[in-house]
């Protein structure tokens, strides 16, 4: 038995044989609950039984560290398959990604993706939503002038969105998007009750989206594709008709992008819908944060901001005390950790509440595998923290190390002029 103590030999694990088994004593795993001090083993990539004769495995000693899943991300629409890309989500200790909205990935694009050394991605390719609905002008007026030059608007239709009117059209987008590989579908709901004023007024294009009675049709046809259902909401109205239509995800929640009107405000009646339904809910809060109005005084911008954070908070409380659950996600490039201290910064969550929130994304996400976990037969795809992020919710930031399929990652240092942290 060799013991192994210390942040070099840490590194020095994956030297050996994949055969060995190595003994990690002496951390802090993370339980499902809370963390305790427990001895664990792992061998050809996965957790194993401690062996009792120790005499051919390393022992790596531990003590003082935290032993946590691999983060997740449920939101993100910036997945390219480029080294530079993944190391980002590698580094911030992010192996398991959902996109929800993207251009067309082939199946050379997603082969890059679930190496040993990236992270693995599951994507809606387009969402489904109305014309010049969200996110058509997006894309047709924004991104092909700086992301997508020379590509005419019909090249997008089919692509980064599909049209869903009717039954059939949904059929028909339905039935694109699994020819296309998509693993799961992005539908768009924003400011449903108000969907017969919107759906043909020039002035709520691309602030509009499905029927809202065509909602159920369209989860329920998905399922029988084998694909789960994430919906782009804005209100409250919104929400619960995802809700109610069997959705998989809220890929936002209402106020995620500022306090807005009185129809973003959720009611605890709404809250308890909400959760009965079991629809899982991707904040997306510190979108928020960012939202300020250049022409506005320090005054009137800080007032807002309070006002923004007061309809996160509140509407966060009443449905985790309704026990709604949560999933992380950011719908933008920063990492994870800056939505996470949002939500506890607001006072939506404790620490430890926002931590578990982290710990479980990606095994809901990637519910086929075995992550996620510390028991025998789970993937050694894990985490080295330095401090408890229960107690501070920026220590998870605090990742020594990385580990995927029980190998240490080596990654390139952090660009110069990359901020992040």
């Amino acid at each position: 038995m060799r013991m192994l103590t210390g942040l070099a030999l840490i590194v020095a694990i994956p030297a050996h044989a994949a055969a060995n088994t190595t003994v990690i004593t002496g951390a802090q795993v993370w339980n499902g609950k809370n963390f305790a001090v427990r001895t664990l083993a792992v061998r050809d990539g996965r957790f194993v039984r401690v062996p009792r004769d120790r005499a051919a495995t390393d022992t790596l000693d531990l003590t003082g560290r935290y032993l946590v899943p691999a983060y997740a991300n449920a939101h993100c629409h910036v997945t390219s398959p480029d080294r530079a890309s993944n190391d980002r989500f590698l580094r911030d200790g992010v192996f398991y990604v959902w996109n929800p909205n993207t251009i067309v990935q082939t199946a050379q694009d997603k082969a890059f993706f679930g190496t040993p050394t990236t992270y693995n991605l599951k994507i809606a390719q387009g969402g489904i939503t109305e014309p010049r609905g969200h996110p058509e002008p997006l894309y047709t007026d924004v991104l092909a002038q700086f992301v997508y030059q020379e590509r005419p608007k019909e090249w997008f239709i089919g692509n980064a969105f599909h049209y869903g009117r009717t039954p059939a059209e949904i059929v028909t987008a339905l039935d694109r998007l699994k020819s296309q590989g998509a693993d799961f579908v992005k539908a768009y709901l924003l400011h449903s009750e108000d969907y017969a004023i919107r759906k043909t007024d020039p002035q709520f294009e691309g602030l509009r989206g499905l029927n809202p009675e065509n909602m159920p049709f369209l989860v329920a046809q998905a399922r029988r594709r084998g694909m789960k259902v994430a919906v782009h909401v804005e209100t409250a109205a919104d929400l619960v008709t995802a809700a109610r239509s069997g959705a998989a995800v809220a890929a936002h929640l209402p106020g995620y992008a500022g306090a807005g009107t009185a129809a973003t405000k959720l009611s605890a009646d709404q809250a308890r819908i909400v959760a009965k339904s079991g629809i899982r809910l991707t904040p997306t809060y510190v979108l928020g944060a960012g939202v300020v109005d250049d022409k506005a005084s320090l005054a009137e911008q800080q007032a807002a901001a309070d006002a923004t954070a007061q309809r996160q908070r509140e509407n966060m409380v009443l449905l985790k005390n309704a026990r709604a659950a949560f999933l992380m996600g950011t719908d933008g490039t920063g990492p994870i950790f800056d939505e996470a201290e949002r939500w506890v910064a607001i006072g939506g969550m404790t620490a430890r509440e926002a931590a578990r929130v982290v710990f479980e994304t990606g095994a809901w996400l990637f519910p086929e595998r075995r992550i996620g976990c510390f028991q025998p037969g789970c993937e050694a795809d894990f985490l080295i923290l330095s401090a408890d992020p229960t107690r501070d919710i920026r220590q998870l930031r605090s990742i020594e190390q990385r580990y995927k399929a029980g190998k240490v990652l080596t990654l390139p240092d952090l660009p110069k002029d990359d901020a992040r942290s």
